[in-house]
């Protein structure tokens, strides 16, 4: 019978290095962009399979939450979900050689 790799109760915790306990809440990393003359907080997302889909403003092409994308928001009055926006990542990173094709501030 093969081997199984799997580590095992308590020794296969203390053998990996990694505490045995709950793991503290970490909130995904944002940073902060200057663009079109406003501050922006930027987040990398990854997909999840919610069903949801967005349009993405630097190509108005439909972004499927279950894609990893960009979501960018402005840093300063941020009132509620609706100022959020949902960008591709290349788009995101191209949009300064291509500006959206829409209203999207």
């Amino acid at each position: 019978m093969p081997r199984s790799n799997r580590p095992r109760g308590r020794r296969g915790a203390r053998r990996s290095g990694r505490p045995s306990g709950p793991r503290p809440l970490q909130l995904p990393a944002t940073t902060q962009v200057e663009f079109a003359g406003q501050a922006w907080t930027v987040r990398q997302v990854r997909g999840n399979d919610t069903g949801r889909s967005f349009r993405c403003p630097g190509c108005q092409q439909e972004l499927s939450a279950a894609l990893g994308h960009t979501v960018v928001w402005p840093s300063e009055g941020m009132q509620g979900l609706e100022n959020r926006r949902h960008w591709h990542t290349a788009c995101w990173n191209a949009r300064g050689t291509r500006p959206p094709g829409g209203s999207w501030a």
